[in-house]
């Protein structure tokens, strides 16, 4: 049975990781206040193929995940672009 690896909680833009991948999940948090974002490229820089965008509104604290079943396939990296004061975010990658 294959497991994920979680790039562990980050709040900044962040190469999680490089080469072909597969994404199992993202988890977007955050502050209460501000809307967040988490936009996952395929590739190792904030452009190229978007693959998957997490949004949370004002308000929320408590976030919004996406778990794939079929998780996506990256060739290139997997490159996180976050938005918003306060957003935190974990991918799950690999197996």
């Amino acid at each position: 049975m294959a497991t994920s690896i979680s790039s562990g909680l980050k709040t900044a833009d962040a190469l999680i990781a490089t080469g072909r991948n597969r994404i199992n999940g993202i988890i977007l948090n955050g502050d209460g206040t501000n809307a967040a974002s988490v936009v996952i490229y395929d590739n190792t820089a904030a452009s190229g193929k978007v693959v998957d965008k997490v949004v949370l509104g004002a308000g929320h604290v408590h976030g919004d995940q996406h778990i794939f079943t079929n998780p996506i396939l990256c060739e290139h990296g997997i490159y996180a672009d976050v938005t918003g004061p306060g957003a935190e975010y974990v991918v799950f990658y690999g197996g």
